[in-house]
């Protein structure tokens, strides 16, 4: 534990370059958290929610807890089936706490959908939201008085953020990229070189199908942040008639993680995850969970043949 909290401590005095934004091993169905370009590519509304517990064990570990929305924005009845562009929103809550600090994030989202075929669409996506970021003192322990460190117990700072994203979809197949922490905002309350790093997103999966009501739906994911190796989770689900799916994935150099969710009705969905760490962590025996819920009531349960796109439900 003395090794995590020193290194804590060393992100308020020297520049950091490395990664700043959560992970999520269920990130095929939880989309729209990391794209804003996926608002309203569903028929309704559709929400979000999770907790992931990061390296349980660890004092200070990661922890992440989230909710978001969108659907589509319909501006009259008489155009809703034409071949024309498409309109969605969204908003989203985050938090998340690890060692000292603590982020709360809110954001609207914004997406323009094109079609560009009689199959494919294309959409473009913007989120502008605010974001607050805490620092307490008093939970942070080094060996030795380290004068470096900030001198007040508690501070905070409030500052605007915003991100793009492009998405490209058919039934079958999806990408997406994104781009987050746009403004690359300057946090001088926390280090003289602390700065958010822009991260960019690149993801995409397709779905095949297999007998009888069997399909399989490979998906990868890869994030990059300046001066840091391209991060990427690449993984595999099996899925029965879109009422049950499960399987396995590999995160570059961390862990091997195993998924499984579950839908009830029409408009539920509960899903969890867990990750066996192989990194240099993984001596001690410390996991990583996730729980996620969704609510939407345009899944076509019970129809995998007809759901929009083999990343949604």
């Amino acid at each position: 534990m003395k090794s995590f909290l020193l290194y804590i401590s060393v992100l308020t005095c020297l520049p950091l370059f490395g990664q700043q934004m959560e992970h999520y091993t269920q990130y095929q169905f939880n989309q729209f958290a990391f794209n804003p370009a996926v608002a309203g590519t569903k028929s309704c509304i559709d929400i979000r929610t999770g907790y992931r517990y990061q390296w349980g064990g660890i004092d200070g570990a990661p922890q992440t807890g989230f909710v978001n929305a969108h659907a589509p924005l319909r501006f009259s009845k008489k155009n809703r089936n034409s071949f024309g562009p498409k309109h969605g929103i969204g908003g989203q809550i985050k938090r998340d706490v690890f060692g000292p600090f603590s982020n709360l994030k809110l954001e609207i989202a914004y997406a323009l959908h094109l079609p560009i075929s009689r199959n494919w669409k294309l959409s473009f996506g913007a989120a502008f939201g605010f974001m607050h970021t805490g620092y307490n003192g008093g939970a942070l322990t080094t060996e030795l008085s380290d004068p470096a460190l900030p001198a007040a117990s508690q501070s905070f700072i409030v500052f605007p953020d915003a991100k793009l994203g492009f998405w490209i979809t058919d039934k079958k197949t999806y990408f997406g990229l994104s781009v987050h922490n746009l403004i690359g905002n300057q946090l001088d309350e926390i280090g003289p070189e602390a700065k958010l790093q822009r991260h960019v997103y690149i993801t995409g999966g397709r779905s095949f199908s297999l007998e009888k009501k069997w399909s399989l739906i490979p998906s990868f994911f890869f994030m990059w942040t300046k001066a840091t190796p391209i991060d990427f989770h690449l993984s595999a689900l099996v899925d029965l008639d879109n009422k049950l799916s499960f399987g396995l994935g590999l995160r570059r150099t961390d862990a091997i993680t195993a998924q499984v969710r579950v839908k009830f009705f029409n408009w539920i969905s509960l899903g969890y995850s867990f990750d066996f760490v192989i990194s240099k962590l993984a001596g001690n025996m410390w996991y990583t969970h996730e729980i996620t819920g969704g609510f939407n009531s345009c899944s076509n349960y019970g129809n995998t043949s007809s759901t929009d796109c083999p990343s949604f439900e």
